[in-house]
């Protein structure tokens, strides 16, 4: 009997791991190596022409199927654990052989080119989003973010093309135990933020390429195949970018999701750990939510005084100004304790970027694949996405700015819609013009405590895990972390919140047990205990059966409480994710398909004879 498709996850985590390394990969002696290592092996390729291709093999003969394309004088590159295959440079006339072969599945054409050869000047990019905000102005002077880390707190970035060399995978904190993004979310943000474009180098219409095409891109993954999350394990995300950012020179945060929580941000939790961040010197770029198009809808911690949010413009795909509007969908401030929101606007509408083999996104929305490997997708999800790219690139021309600088910038030389501050905010991101800004000692004020409780941050929407040695489902609801642990407000955001409380160093190792990451420092009983703190956490253990099982926090992490209805329940999916009424207290802060006709919608907007009737705007 083969291994379940749980196991079978564990064993291809380390054929993904090539992408957790921010130098490029290394050559090793086989094919077999190489799978097992994540990275590339070479081969000395004979005379005549060889053909990219996407090989796919039968479960759990990927080995075997690799070491006959090296045997066929062929290339085994990057492993595609999702497929169960990987990508690979054969010589045409051994492709019918490998296809006949009972163990293959099938063999596809890879359009795969390094776009990084080609420049990025505007005439070779089909992101029409990078011309509209301005990216591309800044890659005409050599700054495409190189060096600057984003990182993209979602449903994780899968290893594709268009992130190679570039993807440091963080913790796992949804419980799959896998760095794949089966969701599609998080991997269509990174592909915003930083996809290079290698998969459509050569598309006669150019290349779907993200803002900052060479930042590095670290994937904090929080939720799996349904996108639904908990506040607490938000926190703990948020934590870890904190402990980790000057080891990834993590200078941006990518915020793409939000809750309809209207409690206090000087008490609020959630609204603390932005806040934090900020402090710790990371632009923390966070959606405004798709509840528009009432006043009063922004979510939570887009809410936030201090943090840069953003809401979504339409550009129509042009160049042209004078037909932009804002989508129904976008929310508007302003937020319960009265704050002007969204900051700015950034294109949102019907935006190109990379999809996650087999996730979730693609197989409920197949209309939305453009081959090889993008999605159309549209949201405030997509917008903060595009901002979080070109604070990556402000950055990289101003490094000593501090977060503050940054959002002066973006926002005093912003483009004005004359729509309404509530509505636009400032207006239309302007990337040129803010490279050459002068912000100033610009500081906001800090002064979020952390100390209100943690079900406040949730607003309406809740998740379900098993509790305790009898498994019983609970809903996570009060003053109870996701673990079924009592939260610990004043633990959590005092002295613990530093990097070296979290773990040293290295994130990898036995810095991740000891007292300093499960002891009272963290918050108490709620995140410690042998299950956090002992030997489990280390050494193999890491990638092994012991992270699922008992030895994180008991099969409560483990089984049907992290999937299906058991973990998403009818506020998080089924329905949720289909129907026009789009919920924001989760990752589905974005609609999938193709650029609709005049007078036509995606799924989820409403008819512009509904917004005429509304008195919104119907310019779309």
């Amino acid at each position: 009997m083969g291994p379940t498709p749980r196991h079978s996850a564990r064993r291809w985590l380390a054929l993904a791991a090539a992408a957790a390394t921010i130098a490029g990969p290394a050559l090793v002696a086989s094919p077999a190596t190489a799978l097992a290592r994540g990275t590339t092996w070479a081969a000395a390729r004979p005379g005549g022409t060889s053909r990219a291709v996407i090989v796919q093999a039968k479960a759990g003969h990927e080995a075997a199927v690799a070491k006959a394309v090296a045997a066929a004088g062929g290339t085994v590159e990057v492993a595609l654990p999702i497929i169960n295959g990987f990508s690979a440079h054969v010589p045409a006339g051994a492709l019918a052989a490998l296809r006949a072969r009972p163990d293959v599945r099938a063999v596809s054409d890879n359009a795969s080119v390094r776009f990084a050869s080609n420049g990025y000047e505007s005439g070779v990019t089909a992101s029409n989003y990078a011309k509209t905000s301005g990216a591309t102005q800044a890659w005409a002077q050599s700054n495409y973010g190189e060096g600057v880390g984003v990182a993209v707190i979602d449903t994780g970035i899968s290893p594709m093309n268009d992130f190679a060399g570039r993807l440091v995978h963080g913790p796992d904190l949804s419980g799959e135990g896998t760095i794949i993004d089966t969701f599609g979310h998080g991997t269509a943000m990174g592909g915003i933020v930083g996809g290079s474009g290698a998969d459509s180098a050569s598309n006669p219409d150019g290349a779907y390429n993200g803002v900052a095409p060479r930042s590095t891109l670290v994937a904090v993954k929080v939720a799996g195949r349904n996108g639904a999350t908990d506040v607490s394990t938000m926190l703990q995300a948020m934590h870890w970018v904190s402990a980790y950012r000057t080891q990834f020179n993590i200078r941006v945060l990518n915020l793409s999701w939000g809750t309809n929580a209207t409690s206090d941000p000087a008490t609020d939790p959630l609204n603390y750990a932005v806040e934090r961040l900020w402090r710790d010197g990371i632009v923390v770029v966070v959606s405004a939510g798709n509840s528009g198009p009432e006043n009063g809808t922004i979510t939570k911690p887009g809410d936030d005084p201090v943090v840069l949010t953003v809401g979504a413009y339409n550009d129509k795909g042009n160049l042209d100004p004078a037909d932009d509007g804002i989508p129904a969908w976008s929310s508007r401030g302003p937020t319960a304790q009265g704050v002007v929101k969204p900051d700015v606007v950034a294109p949102g509408r019907t935006l190109i970027t990379t999809r996650s083999y087999g996730s979730d996104v693609e197989k409920n929305n197949p209309k939305a694949l453009i081959a090889p490997s993008y999605v159309k997708g549209s949201g405030t999800s997509e917008a903060a996405a595009v901002v979080s790219g070109l604070a990556a690139l402000l950055v990289k021309a101003h490094p000593a700015w501090t977060p503050d600088q940054v959002k002066a910038a973006i926002k005093s030389t912003a483009s004005d819609m004359g729509l309404g501050k509530n509505r636009q905010g400032a207006g239309r991101v302007q990337l040129a013009a803010a490279l050459a800004a002068e912000p100033g000692p610009s500081k906001q004020k800090i002064k979020a405590t952390g100390l209100g409780p943690i079900e406040g941050s949730r607003g309406t929407a809740h998740v379900v895990a098993l509790c305790g040695p009898d498994q019983t489902v609970t809903e996570i609801t009060g003053e109870m972390d996701v673990y079924c642990n009592p939260w610990d407000g004043a633990a959590w955001s005092g002295a613990a919140w530093s990097g070296a409380a979290w773990s040293g160093a290295a994130w990898s190792g036995a810095a991740w047990s000891g007292s300093s990451w499960g002891g009272a420092a963290w918050s108490g009983a709620a995140w410690s205990g042998a299950a956090w703190s002992g030997g489990t956490w280390t050494g193999s253990s890491w990638g092994g059966s012991s992270w699922g099982g008992a030895a994180w926090s008991g099969a409560a992490w483990s089984g049907a409480a992290w999937s299906g209805a058991a973990w998403s329940g009818s506020s998080w999916g089924g329905n949720a994710w289909s129907s026009t009424a789009y919920g924001e207290n989760d990752f589905l802060s974005a609609f999938w398909g193709g650029r609709p006709k005049y007078g036509e919608t995606v799924t989820g907007e409403l008819s512009e004879a509904r917004q005429a009737a509304d008195g919104m705007d119907v310019q779309e």
